[in-house]
């Protein structure tokens, strides 16, 4: 008989989002820089990924237990321990994040909320985003540093991934795929408790309404997908 079993970790809703999010990150990335149709394009991967980074943040109080904060936020002595254990014959595997995955983690919802806010504010050409003049701000700038540094941190996370999967010999990838990892007999953990419907349906509400809301918004100087040519007046300097 076999001595490895599977263990269930990851929740359909959080592998979604994952995948999800990382789609939506490359679609902002390569149509960034262009004009027209692209833009517009670009505008609305920011939008879909504000609700998906709201949905996230309830997800991390009210999901399935692998997915809650709680579950992978370290303090700084499980950190360094951590790093220690990476150099050590045979890391320990964890179930869930690992502290410097939980690190990533919080760092990466940080990073990708403050890019799609300040993208929020930028813009210009009729092409901005919804709230671009609003209290005076135009933050393209900003948006730009911010987007450059969540690059910075997309392939630090990745290289972290190979080395713990390689390390550890434990395969992370197909793990956020299949939701699922396996284990020695002798290995502790056990399925993660699922979040109910209702927390479910909680989150994707709210996610979704806040991504209805933004792509609901005119475009600065006009320019819709309608073709709207009014302008956010309220916003304008008097």
């Amino acid at each position: 008989m076999s001595n490895e079993r599977i263990v269930r970790v990851w929740d359909l809703p959080t592998r979604l989002f994952h995948w999800a999010l990382f789609a939506l990150i490359l679609v902002a990335w390569f149509s960034g820089e262009e004009e027209g149709a692209a833009a517009l394009i670009h505008r609305y991967a920011g939008e879909a990924i504000a609700g998906l980074i709201v949905f996230r943040v309830l997800w991390g109080f009210i999901g399935g237990e692998r997915s809650r904060f709680a579950d992978f936020a370290a303090g700084p002595n499980a950190i360094v321990a951590h790093v220690r254990d990476l150099f050590s014959a045979q890391p320990k595997r964890h179930m869930g994040h690992n502290p410097l995955g939980g690190v990533a983690v919080f760092l990466l919802l940080a990073v990708v909320s403050a890019v799609v806010i300040t993208g929020l504010f930028s813009g210009d050409d009729g092409m901005g985003g919804p709230f671009v003049g609003l209290w005076g701000l135009e933050l393209s700038e900003q948006h730009e540093v911010l987007f450059r540094v969540l690059q910075a941190l997309v392939a630090i996370h990745l290289l972290g991934v190979f080395v713990e999967s390689f390390k550890a010999r434990d395969a992370l990838v197909p793990a956020m795929v299949t939701g699922a990892k396996s284990r020695r007999a002798d290995e502790p953990g056990d399925d993660a408790k699922r979040a109910g419907l209702m927390a479910l349906v909680v989150a994707l509400s709210v996610g979704a309404l806040t991504s209805f809301w933004l792509v609901s918004q005119p475009m600065q100087g006009g320019g819709g997908a309608g073709g709207e040519t009014e302008a956010h007046e309220g916003y304008e300097e008097d």
